[in-house]
């Protein structure tokens, strides 16, 4: 097993994933691993990515045809220690040809588009197909273990400001709204998304302790109605209450997903992590590391402080 850090990381990402930022996660990843001098990175990129034209510099580019073809990814591999994947939530099945590929080419560290609660539980995987097929890429990469390929699942919860910018975790910041997941009293761990990019660094920095594992980071824990009332007393401002029933909309949504509503799988998520009993609520019964990581403490308010200068809320 590798002790010393790796030097090559091949990131990949696709543009516009409503689950990961609009692609921003893939974005911050991106100049998070820039930031650090021990990196060479390389950028796999779409030939139809309209960011290509917009990537730093700093990063070497492959393109690759849309459909990924499995030659041109082990050849795109070769050399690279690790892969980081940054894929769409709604794609990540795909994966599986990655890690082949990985294989083929001698890597050394996958690293599966993950970033969220543990995807491995079974009401997870039973409530979101997305939460499966996340769960099976784990079990794929457990299953190649034997091969030298190691990996590691950043499950950090979800991203505050993120969720404020884009109208997840229930908020709808334009209109002072939000949909409470039931009666918003169920507990969701957090991590900023430049803390989730920092975690990546330092695994990569320093493989050995966090292979093939799954490493869990959090901030803290929330509720959604925590999470309002404390921009409430922040801002000064009433924000209306809405509610939905997850005992009625699961099946609704679950049927319009399978009827080729991907906004619907949206919505799925979204209750896998504010209802507090799908495995997003980490400090019960999962290892923190952000402290052996080296990850910045974090508070509710500040955070929230953080997320509203971000929306460009006057005063923040």
């Amino acid at each position: 097993m590798a002790t010393e850090g790796y030097k090559n990381i091949l990131l990949v990402g696709r543009d516009a994933d409503p689950t990961q930022g609009g692609g921003s996660l893939g974005s911050v990843l991106l100049q998070s691993l820039l930031s650090e001098p021990a990196f060479n990175v390389t950028v796999l990129a779409r030939e139809s990515s309209k960011a290509r034209g917009s990537l730093p510099s700093a990063a070497k580019v492959i393109t690759i045809a849309d459909s990924y073809p499995q030659e041109d990814l082990v050849k795109a591999f070769e050399g690279q220690d690790a892969i980081v994947n940054a894929i769409t939530s709604f794609s990540v099945a795909e994966q599986l040809r990655f890690i082949d590929a990985a294989i083929a080419a001698g890597v050394k560290r996958y690293m599966p588009s993950e970033y969220g609660l543990d995807n491995n539980t079974p009401a997870a995987q039973e409530l979101s197909q997305v939460f499966k097929d996340k769960g099976l890429v784990q079990a794929y990469l457990r299953g190649k273990e034997s091969t030298g390929l190691t990996w590691t699942a950043i499950a950090c919860g979800m991203w505050i400001g993120w969720s404020l910018r884009n109208n997840f975790l229930g908020l709808d910041y334009p209109n002072r709204t939000i949909t409470l997941t039931d009666d918003g009293e169920g507990f969701f761990s957090t991590t900023t998304l430049k803390s989730t990019a920092l975690a990546l660094n330092r695994i990569l920095l320093s493989p050995a302790t966090t292979a093939n594992q799954i490493v869990f980071t959090s901030d803290f824990a929330t509720t959604q109605k925590e999470l309002v009332e404390t921009i409430e007393r922040l801002t000064g401002e009433t924000w209306q209450r809405k509610s939905i029933n997850t005992q009625e909309l699961i099946p609704s949504l679950q049927k319009a997903w399978n009827s080729g509503d991907v906004y619907a799988g949206y919505g799925l998520i979204n209750i896998g992590f504010t209802k507090g009993t799908y495995s997003g609520h980490f400090e019960p019964s999962k290892p923190i590391r952000n402290k052996e990581l080296g990850l910045p403490e974090k508070n509710l308010e500040e955070v929230v402080r953080e997320a509203l200068a971000e929306v460009g809320h006057p005063g923040f």
